[in-house]
């Protein structure tokens, strides 16, 4: 399920990433990968601060201010880590964050029967514990570290390969 979540934002990030040029070659599976991070940390921040409310409402509307946190800081993230310009940043963060969003409430709400997309099957490959509000899954149990190491892991951002992803791997991506 993890693999249809990427997927998902593959597809989506078609226009807005892949088929921009004003996104290197070089930097389009990291855009993507940072699109999925941002919004499974955001919602895994939430559920471990019991607010696991927001995350439904996020879904129903890109005007939530959940979901335009998840786009700002989409944005800065990939201005700061690939150096693209703000304007594009904010272009690429204003399409593709509501439109994955979107297609996590559809298969949410659809159950994923029309298109095998189930968000509750996505994040609950994740690990940890306990089921947010509405049926969205679990989000590794609160603890975002954890969230952001199996998500790193599965990216291959372990440069250090002692099993968690912190700033001594980002330090080796840059040597």
């Amino acid at each position: 399920m993890f693999e249809q979540f990427t997927q998902l934002i593959q597809q989506s990030g078609l226009q807005s990433v892949i088929n921009n040029p004003e996104v290197p070659n070089e930097h389009n599976d990291g855009v993507i990968a940072e699109a999925q991070n941002t919004i499974l940390s955001t919602f895994s921040q939430l559920q471990a601060n019991g607010e696991t409310q927001q995350v439904n409402e996020a879904l129903e509307s890109a005007d939530h201010p959940v979901a335009q946190n998840i786009q700002q800081n989409f944005a800065g993230n990939i201005m700061e880590k690939f150096g693209i310009n703000g304007a594009t940043a904010a272009s690429i963060a204003s399409v593709l964050i509501p439109t994955v969003l979107n297609a996590m409430k559809g298969g949410q709400q659809g159950g994923g029967a029309g298109n095998g997309f189930n968000i509750q099957d996505i994040l609950s490959s994740l690990g940890g514990g306990g089921n947010l509000a509405g049926g969205l899954g679990n989000l590794g149990g609160g603890n975002i570290q954890n969230t952001i190491n199996n998500i790193g892991g599965k990216f291959g951002l372990d440069k250090d390969g002692d099993g968690d992803v912190d700033l001594n791997d980002l330090t080796k991506m840059f040597r």
